[in-house]
């Protein structure tokens, strides 16, 4: 007897990559444009900490 294939989420819900990607997006928008200051410097920092961790959660799980 086979085993039972693991849940597959919707199509439709939004990944955890693509929500750290819209936080980093929506967190650059609110500058402008401008030269991030050092504080902002490390929140964006921190963002793509948060993002790069999910892209490799979404790598292994896709593995």
């Amino acid at each position: 007897m086979r085993p039972t294939p693991p849940h597959q989420p919707a199509l439709l819900t939004t990944s955890t990559t693509d929500q750290a990607n819209e936080a980093i997006r929506v967190f650059l928008r609110a500058r402008g444009g401008r030269a991030l200051r050092p504080s902002e410097r490390a929140e964006y920092s921190r963002l793509l900490r948060v993002y790069t961790r999910a892209l490799r959660g979404e790598m292994e799980q896709a593995a």
